[in-house]
């Protein structure tokens, strides 16, 4: 199922959902993913300041995966930023004379 998300709240929303139905604590919860139950009550909260790594990590150790819908054009331009940069090696300038 899909569901859209516009703001925190619907990410806190999300996330004690999840743990809810899982069957699980707030602060084991928190134990187990490596963060504070005061900073998972934040994010279950909605309150505005979580760090997106630990809000990515909550929610991917409670089996969430988020997905964006773009359009092609946003689509292809992520692929191209995605591939890895080939390195060229630079060129050397010549030399300059010896000032002596």
């Amino acid at each position: 199922m899909h569901i859209p998300i516009a703001n925190p709240q619907e990410i806190g929303r999300l996330i004690r959902a999840a743990r809810k139905t899982a069957g699980l604590r707030q602060d084991d919860t928190a134990g187990a993913v490596g963060v504070s139950d005061v900073s998972l009550g934040h994010m279950e909260k909605g309150a505005p300041g979580a760090r997106l790594d630990r809000v990515l990590r909550v929610l991917r150790e409670l089996g969430i995966q988020l997905h964006a819908d773009v359009s092609d054009s946003v689509a292809t331009k992520y692929a191209e930023l995605s591939r890895p940069k080939v390195m060229r090696p630079r060129s050397r300038k010549p030399d300059s004379p010896d000032p002596t």
